[in-house]
């Protein structure tokens, strides 16, 4: 099988396809200038002809080009650690195409034999002075109409910001809000394509604000925009629409590789520590980073069409979880996000009471509480985990709970680190054919309660060999049969 090239590679094979008329443009160039090391090996090109430029380009590095937007000449080129992206510059003049993009920082172009070298200072093209914007990481407008030209660019701005601090400046920070609305008009698919970057960032807490200043928070989940004035008190100290907000802020902390700032953030995130060293851990909270986030966004989006009040001013929202793991799927879907990832966010969201419920108010688990929890979540067990942590955190304030915080952090500790007792050398499963045999049953959903009973008693230490897991389960099937007799 012939591997597949890497974008340095490449960048070196294309020497004889370089020209005068082939340009990088865009993201690299801005990133270049700024220091940033690109996670990913993105390249976009600005070519004359751009369809015969990409295809013998794909056909000299063995990856075919293939176009991939209806409404322009783009074509795309996939490699090892990332791609290029082969863009028609009509009549050769890079200038007008520059002058049509989004913000000033991409809007500068460097001929491609030079950015392969690194030498920006005699031939990059900058006509709208993009290159003093690269320092002080600042965002501005190319001109006043772009948004309304491509209204995505509404989420890219936040996007940027997001994953590199570029800074919207004033002018731009006014045309997002005024234009924030137009968003509605960019294709569900692009729209994800940026609010996925968005969500996974390091600075998502600032990436959400940006969002709810400017209206667009709202309109891209207006199920959100239902939690503003939903109080909840006297349990929590804000509506549920900051509630979740704060979450969110709390989920960035509690999931850090490192101790956040402040002192009281630092001690929360050190009683986690020791955990957030396990693979078992950190390893689940990575693959579900995506759901995890946005599931902590969205996890009380069920309130408001829940909320009751009694006589005396208490507040419940009963069956919240549940409404809200349906409205979290149907936004997500209506944004085009992957079937996986929406089961995921809507089995967290369910779910999200459930470790506060996993034991008696100040008792520990007990092991069969704690092997229902694990036989229910599955590999979900340690996100909902971190999912409860940040609820709390953004329900009680820090303030409130640090003095009890130990306890929360033994609570997760004990859920994350509960593991079956040794099942014995001969194992004590039984398949519902060898409990068919043992208690004479016909086939039917008794076999498989049986079945699961076992596993239970197994995984607590009370079955400890093929013997004892049998006579288990002749004893269940001989109460259920008196069970049924009794109730003829």
């Amino acid at each position: 099988m012939t591997r597949t090239m890497t974008g340095s590679e490449a960048a070196s094979r294309l020497a004889g396809l370089e020209a005068d008329g082939v340009w990088v443009v865009g993201g690299a160039v801005r990133d270049a200038l700024a220091g940033i090391e690109p996670e990913r090996f993105d390249l976009d090109l600005a070519v004359v002809g751009a369809e015969s430029w990409a295809r013998s380009a794909g056909n000299l590095l063995g990856a075919p080009a293939a176009r991939i937007s209806a409404r322009f000449d783009i074509w795309r080129i996939v490699l090892a650690d990332g791609q290029f992206d082969v863009w028609e510059l009509p009549d050769g003049d890079i200038e007008r195409d520059l002058r049509r993009r989004d913000f000033t920082v991409n809007a500068m172009a460097v001929p491609l034999d030079r950015f392969r070298h690194g030498e920006f200072d005699a031939s990059l093209n900058d006509p709208l002075g993009g290159r003093s914007d690269v320092g002080p990481r600042r965002l501005r407008l190319v001109s006043d109409g772009v948004l309304r030209e491509d209204p995505l660019r509404l989420l890219r701005a936040v996007r940027l910001e997001a994953e590199g601090g570029w800074r919207p400046d004033a002018e731009l920070r006014e045309a997002m809000r005024r234009d924030a609305s137009l968003i509605e008009r960019a294709a569900a698919e692009r729209q994800w394509d940026e609010l996925r970057r968005i969500v996974l960032s390091e600075r998502l807490p600032w990436a959400l604000r940006r969002m709810e200043r400017s209206g667009l928070l709202d309109i891209v989940v207006p199920e959100l925009g239902r939690c503003r004035g939903v109080e909840q008190r006297p349990v929590h100290r804000r509506d549920v629409f900051w509630h979740q907000i704060d979450a969110v802020r709390w989920l960035s902390r509690l999931t850090a590789s490192q101790p956040p700032r402040g002192l009281s953030a630092a001690t929360i995130w050190g009683e986690l520590a020791p955990l957030l060293e396990q693979d078992e851990v950190r390893g689940p909270l990575e693959d579900w980073r995506l759901a995890l986030r946005l599931a902590t966004l969205l996890h009380d989006i069920g309130k408001p069409e829940t909320r009751t009040v009694d006589e005396d001013g208490s507040t419940h929202f009963f069956g919240h979880s549940e409404l809200g793991a349906e409205l979290a799927a149907e936004r997500l879907r209506s944004l085009r996000v992957p079937t996986q990832t929406i089961g995921q966010v809507g089995l967290l969201i369910e779910q999200h009471l459930r470790p506060g419920q996993v034991n008696s108010p100040g008792q520990p688990p007990t092991g069969r509480a704690l092997h229902r929890f694990h036989r229910a979540l599955g590999e979900a067990a340690v996100p909902l985990c971190w999912l409860f942590l940040a609820d709390s955190l953004a329900t009680a304030g820090s303030e409130a709970l640090l003095p009890r915080w130990p306890a929360y952090a033994g609570h997760v500790a004990r859920i994350v680190g509960w593991r079956p007792q040794d099942r014995g050398r001969g194992g004590v499963m039984l398949d519902g054919h060898a409990i068919m045999a043992a208690t004479g049953l016909e086939p039917g959903p008794l076999v498989g309660e049986i079945r699961a009973k076992i596993d239970e008693a197994a995984a607590v230490g009370e079955v400890a060999g093929i013997d004892e897991a049998r006579e288990l389960a002749r004893r269940l099937a001989d109460e259920s049969r008196v069970l049924t007799k009794t109730q003829e």
